[in-house]
């Protein structure tokens, strides 16, 4: 999906609501999501439901905090529900001073705050809801505003934030903070992300986004943003298993790794492929390993070398080793027609040789990290973290591969030029083995015949969602990589739910 500025997002709006739906119904369903998402959070962690504050503006964003405010007040995960008013309620007009009188009608209370002592309640909150300002802002906040004390208060990592649409103090249009603002653990936005979703430093203070589907128009003419991967681009590629599905349905991945000393990494990737749906595993490994690897995935088989048939793809590079035992497995891979995923110890085999994959008859996938996209095209790799979308379009062009450049917001670039940013992943994936996760979902997706861009796409979104769930249960500081194939469950699970009205 394409993500939107400022004025295409209310273009997006405008054409909704004139096309007949009315935009008190696009609030209700902008509320239901949001309300979905805090008791998805509150399940996680229980305490979070205890203390919850709404915080409200005078504008639309405001409305949608008093209908969410409604909605959990009705859950019995939820303990208390303050709501604050940042502004005089003569303000409020249309649909917003309509789910107002809906949540005093319900018994809710709002209390009107127009100096520092009424945000006390947000003190001692246990989860936040940020509905003061959407992507309407267009300057930054005055450091000595009531709203600017709000933010910072919000954002005093003491309760899990969710924000409404963009977290406040952002602006929509830009991935420069400007001033005081929310620092949030969720974001719900709709229809499509904004800007300051995608782009650093911005994206840094939104924490997980969900793009909800509310039933708006696709944007118009006026929507020249970059391509962004979301939940609602990957859902569709997971349709229901028919009754009649077995495990060859599904393909066979062979992870081509595990050389002595580093069969854990080649055991992640075969757990990672088999949490993502692959039918079977097989791992080629060297003979010493083998037993490790059984025991760390009992569901998996193991060669030495790589079967002549049975694979629907591979996953090269976990583990792999740089030397004559893991060159000879590569060049046995590359030698194949088979769809092709290459990591790790596969990338640095190809150090100087990238043009030895150009015109592969199979599809090929690469996830170089910065460091190792850095190698292999001979740049610094502060070049490359410093433009990725420049580096993922060289790499594609140079390979003949569609390229996942790791990062946060990960980018997909693939060798005819389409290029998008992945809308998933925090910082806590920077963590020994995490790559070796995303080899095998992508890996497992190819098996399963998915395309290149599919797998890429797809596979690194539910990489990163993996990680965004653990850290909201775990934290970024504890996050392990092998908690991620744990994690992809809840992942797909969450995938399916974008889809819900």
């Amino acid at each position: 999906m394409i993500a939107l500025g400022p004025a295409a997002a209310r273009e997006a709006d405008a054409r909704t609501i004139a096309a007949g739906t009315p935009g008190i119904v696009l609030m209700e369903r902008a509320a239901e999501a949001v309300a979905r998402e805090c008791l998805r959070a509150i399940a996680g962690v229980p305490l979070r439901g205890e203390r919850v504050v709404v915080l409200c503006g005078t504008g639309n964003n405001g409305g949608d905090g008093f209908e969410t405010a409604r909605l959990l007040r009705r859950s019995p995960r939820v303990g208390a529900v303050a709501v604050l008013l940042l502004g005089a309620r003569a303000r409020l007009a249309g649909d917003a001073a309509e789910t107002l009188r809906r949540l005093e009608r319900d018994g809710g209370e709002v209390a009107e705050v127009t100096a520092p002592e009424g945000l006390e309640p947000l003190r001692g909150a246990t989860l936040v809801v940020d509905a003061l300002f959407g992507t309407g802002l267009s300057r930054p906040l005055d450091e000595g505003a009531l709203a600017a004390h709000a933010t910072r208060i919000a954002s005093g990592r003491r309760a899990f934030v969710v924000s409404v649409d963009l977290p406040s103090g952002l602006d929509a249009a830009s991935g420069v903070p400007v001033g005081p603002h929310v620092r949030a653990d969720l974001t719900v936005t709709f229809g499509a992300p904004k800007l300051a979703h995608l782009l650093l430093p911005a994206a840094a203070a939104c924490g997980r986004v969900v793009v909800a589907d509310i039933g708006l128009l696709p944007a118009g003419p006026t929507a020249d943003g970059p391509e962004a991967v979301a939940a609602l681009d990957v859902a569709p590629l997971f349709p229901p298993r028919p009754a009649a599905a077995h495990k060859g349905t599904y393909g066979t991945l062979a992870v081509v790794g595990g050389a002595l000393g580093m069969a854990g990494a080649a055991a992640l990737a075969a757990r990672a492929a088999f949490r993502a749906g692959a039918g079977k595993v097989v791992v080629v490994a060297e003979g010493a390993s083998r037993p490790i690897v059984h025991a760390l995935v009992p569901e998996a088989t193991s060669v030495e070398a790589l079967p002549g048939s049975g694979p629907t793809a591979l996953a090269v590079g976990p583990g792999l080793g740089t030397g004559s035992w893991g060159a000879g497995r590569l060049d046995e891979a590359l030698a194949t027609a088979l769809p092709v995923v290459l990591d790790a110890d596969a990338l640095n085999l190809l150090r100087g040789k990238l043009g030895t994959l150009v015109g592969r008859p199979g599809p090929i996938v690469v996830t170089p990290h910065p460091g190792e996209a850095a190698r292999l095209l001979g740049r610094t790799a502060s070049s490359v973290v410093g433009d990725p979308e420049s580096a993922a379009r060289r790499l594609a062009a140079e390979s003949g591969a569609t390229v996942v450049l790791k990062g946060f917001r990960s980018v997909v670039a693939t060798p005819a030029g389409r290029l998008a940013r992945v809308l998933s992943g925090n910082p806590g994936l920077a963590t020994g083995g995490s790559g070796d996760v995303l080899t095998g979902i992508v890996g497992a997706l190819l098996a399963r015949g998915r395309t290149a861009w599919e797998a890429a796409s797809a596979g690194t979104y539910l990489h990163g969602l993996a990680g965004d769930l653990v850290r909201e249960r775990l934290g970024e500081e504890s996050l392990r990589a092998s908690d991620l194939p744990e994690e992809l469950g809840r992942a797909f699970a969450a995938v399916a739910e974008s889809l819900l009205p």
